[in-house]
């Protein structure tokens, strides 16, 4: 299963938006903020679309090259060292439950701002793949290549994780800066059942350039 990493385009875009759908379909935050309607498909078309143009993002997408329509199985968002942080919420798709929304992603924004202010950095704003999928190389194929940037421009690389995607950013040299943790309401079942939502901010030092 020969799985090869490219930028991507503006016709993946529906494909990349069902990546990011499936990709946390058991994500208590992702249901919550992003229902499985055609409002958030949508949301994340055009975001996609609008990101594409932006020319701090890269947008990857790695795709399985033994498919006949050489399928799409992940992506990532990186976005360079130039970038702007994000400080402004967008308007949120029908059905989003605005709150949850509003804190988490205001407190996303507002710890990438305060940890990294002032501070060139690579910053991994999405990564995703399908869950059948997962586990193949994907997802490390699009962290490496942010990684290898960040490493030429002698920049420090940052990201926001689940407590389970610890061990795999731990080795690739990233450390735990701070943690954020949203209360739930527990009702419901699977995923939304649960009483608490734990982001963790994490940084990789910049690599010190051999004289």
């Amino acid at each position: 299963m020969p799985l090869l990493l490219r930028k991507a385009t503006a016709s993946d875009a529906s494909a990349l938006a069902q990546i990011y759908l499936s990709a946390f379909s058991v994500d208590a935050i992702s249901l919550l903020v992003f229902p499985r309607n055609k409002s958030s498909f949508d949301f994340w078309h055009d975001s996609i679309l609008e990101e594409l143009d932006d020319p701090h993002a890269h947008l990857l997408c790695v795709y399985d090259s033994s498919s006949p329509d050489q399928k799409i199985v992940a992506l990532a968002k990186w976005n360079g060292p130039d970038a702007l942080i994000q400080t402004d919420l967008p308007e949120w798709p029908e059905g989003a439950d605005q709150k949850i929304a509003n804190h988490f992603f205001g407190n996303l924004f507002g710890r990438h701002e305060t940890i990294m202010r002032g501070r060139k950095h690579w910053y991994l704003e999405l990564l995703a793949t399908l869950p059948e999928y997962q586990g193949k190389g994907a997802a490390g194929q699009l962290l490496r290549w942010g990684i290898e940037k960040s490493d030429e421009d002698g920049t420090e690389t940052y990201l926001e994780a689940s407590p389970d995607g610890l061990p795999i950013y731990q080795h690739f040299g990233f450390e735990e800066e701070d943690r954020l943790v949203v209360e739930l309401d527990g009702k419901g079942e699977g995923p939304l059942s649960e009483k608490e939502f734990i982001e963790v901010f994490m940084v990789r030092p910049a690599k010190v350039k051999k004289a």
